[in-house]
């Protein structure tokens, strides 16, 4: 049955990506007056399978070609994404101005070339974003979530190792998704980890899943990262939860249901998609941290993922109880951020 999904998954994927390369180089090639000859046709299916058949070769063979492959399908798939939007939005807009595509074409890729370098530059800020709660503990707590160490380099990580010491928390929750390993990724790839100088508690994501959770715990086990995994451990006054990663909607109410929690203590959950915060407030759970989303990554794309989840990003707030939902530390896919940021989240918690 998983297979079915599976085969079925990759036949939309492959197809909604074929339509998307078939409308922007039809456009391209009518803009600059090209001939569709047979290698139109080879350029769309190629640019429409790159992404799959690249991340298929990478897992089978391993090495810096298959790699650079993935990369190149990776930033063609961001590429595509930004070009679909614009020329829709010029198409559309010349049904009602009727202008002429002489001088509007260079301005078409003008934008998508400029948009795509800020993209791609902006995928490399990290910004902290710091939130401040009302506790019965003063405590300072870093949230990183969606890191995808093995899609983003592991100078990333370093470089969020260092400024999420520079924040001196008390502690450091880890959400989800923290690594995509992928080739001949190793333990020495999250080597900096152990440069962290506060406790470590990670939860698992929906990227660990399909990579291998047993390869992931492995890994993990050299680093000071600490799994919960449906669990309630205690730290410095507060009570932390620790729920897996599922494809369940229902799993924060189901895990809550068997978990022992003092519902009367400050609770932190732990869960990487932002589901179930309605339960887990009426539960008793003071705080939920989640990601996943991305934002969106790159706009509008926050629009479709705003169909799927209820809460996108930022603080919510329940009946006393609160949720943050983080864009990410890193990126997944294409290597760009458009309308989303890179974010160390400083959560503040200020003794009344």
């Amino acid at each position: 049955m998983r297979v079915m999904g599976f085969i079925l998954f990759v036949s939309v994927f492959s197809g909604i990506c074929f339509g998307g390369n078939l409308y922007i180089l039809w456009r391209f090639f009518s803009f600059f007056y090209l001939k569709r000859c047979w290698y139109f046709w080879v350029a769309v299916s190629l640019l429409a399978v790159s992404y799959v058949a690249g991340a298929y070769l990478e897992r089978l063979f391993p090495c810096t070609l298959s790699r650079g492959l993935l990369k190149a399908a990776s930033v063609w798939m961001g590429i595509a994404w930004i070009a679909l939007v614009v020329l829709l939005t010029h198409d559309l807009l010349r049904l009602i101005l009727h202008y002429p595509t002489n001088i509007s074409r260079w301005i078409v890729l003008v934008l998508i070339v400029s948009v795509t370098l800020y993209a791609l530059i902006n995928a490399m800020r990290i910004e902290v974003q710091p939130v401040q709660l009302a506790a019965p503990v003063t405590m300072n707590i870093v949230q990183l979530s969606d890191v995808h160490v093995g899609s983003v380099s592991v100078r990333h990580l370093e470089r969020l190792v260092e400024k999420t010491n520079r924040q001196n928390p008390d502690v450091v929750l880890i959400t989800g998704d923290l690594i995509d390993p992928q080739g001949d990724f190793t333990a020495q790839s999250l080597a900096s980890l152990n440069r962290l100088k506060a406790p470590v508690y990670w939860v698992t994501g929906n990227h660990e899943r399909y990579a291998d959770l047993d390869r992931v715990m492995g890994l993990l086990a050299s680093t000071p990262v600490v799994p919960l995994r449906n669990q309630v451990v205690e730290f410095g006054g507060i009570q932390l939860i620790g729920i897996d990663d599922s494809d369940d909607r229902r799993q924060v109410q189901m895990r809550l249901q068997e978990l022992k929690f003092d519902a009367d203590r400050y609770t932190i959950l732990m869960y990487h998609q932002p589901e179930g915060f309605d339960y887990a407030a009426n539960a008793g759970v003071n705080l939920m941290l989640c990601g996943h989303t991305h934002n969106g990554q790159i706009a509008p794309f926050n629009y479709l993922v705003r169909l799927r989840f209820k809460y996108l990003m930022g603080l919510y707030e329940k009946n006393g109880s609160a949720l943050y939902v983080s864009p990410g530390a890193g990126t997944w896919g294409p290597p760009m951020r458009l309308g989303s940021r890179n974010e160390i989240t400083l959560i503040h918690l200020q003794k009344d």
